[in-house]
């Protein structure tokens, strides 16, 4: 029985060796306010293209400061939305240094309104350039230009296409951050439009818990090496107490 208890004690604590490891794993996130749920934008920054008239805004509720209705936000009180009243450019963005040597997988709550009804993807983030009517999501390189769609950006992590519909309700975007362990990046969010209102929101950037809570293929293994070993403890000691009768 004694030796039958040893393997159990050691099942149980792979157990929970492995479930802190996991939930240490799910816990990496290094966005500072990523669900503005300061009500301000505490960690971030914003660009506007000069005499652009729309902005970035910190919003609850259902409109945004500039009196669009939109869907409250999906997650806690705030969230970060676009509005305008004239054709603008603008950019949300932050800083952020990835952890290194964990597998960083983050994600994005993203909604849009589009009242003009179609996309226009033109090649570059200016409102001066007609027609453009466009969002998107990417990981770029610190040192790139506010605006740049070029060989400033790193990772491509969502964008609005000619063709898409012109509403999407809140809807998780998940990007992997794996790939620039040690470094530092910029999570950026930009929108422009010079076709009519566009509102474009993101809330709950985060890395971690949502999507990292699944044990990876090694902790499968050490679960089931766990598992292999309180088996084996279970069968030595029914074999002991069968002799022993």
């Amino acid at each position: 029985m004694r030796t039958f208890h040893v393997f159990s004690l050691a099942l149980l604590l792979a157990f929970v060796f492995s479930f802190f490891y996991t939930s240490a794993q799910a816990q990496v996130d290094p966005f500072v306010n990523g669900s503005f749920e300061t009500g301000d934008f505490t960690g971030w920054t914003v660009v506007q293209e000069p005499g652009s008239g729309g902005d970035w805004f910190v919003y609850s509720g259902n409109s945004t400061p500039l009196f669009s209705f939109v869907p409250g936000p999906p997650f806690g009180q705030f969230a970060a939305i676009t509005d305008q009243g004239g054709p603008s450019s603008q950019v949300l963005f932050q800083d952020v240094e990835v952890p290194q040597d964990l597998n960083v997988e983050c994600s994005v709550i993203v909604y849009y309104e589009n009242t003009a009804g179609a996309f226009v993807t033109a090649p570059d983030l200016s409102y001066l350039t007609d027609p453009n009517q466009q969002a998107r999501i990417d990981i770029m390189d610190p040192s790139a230009g506010d605006f740049d769609v070029g060989a400033g950006v790193l990772l491509n992590v969502f964008q609005t296409n000619p063709g898409d519909p012109a509403s999407l309700r809140y809807t998780e975007i998940v990007f992997d951050l794996t790939q620039f362990s040690g470094t530092t990046v910029r999570f950026r969010a930009a929108e422009v439009d010079n076709q009519g209102v566009f509102n474009f929101a993101i809330d709950d950037v985060r890395c971690g818990d949502r999507v990292s809570a699944i044990p990876t293929l090694g902790e499968w293994g050490m679960i089931a090496m766990a598992g292999v070993l309180g088996l084996a403890g279970l069968i030595f000691a029914t074999r002991r107490r069968n002799l022993a009768a």
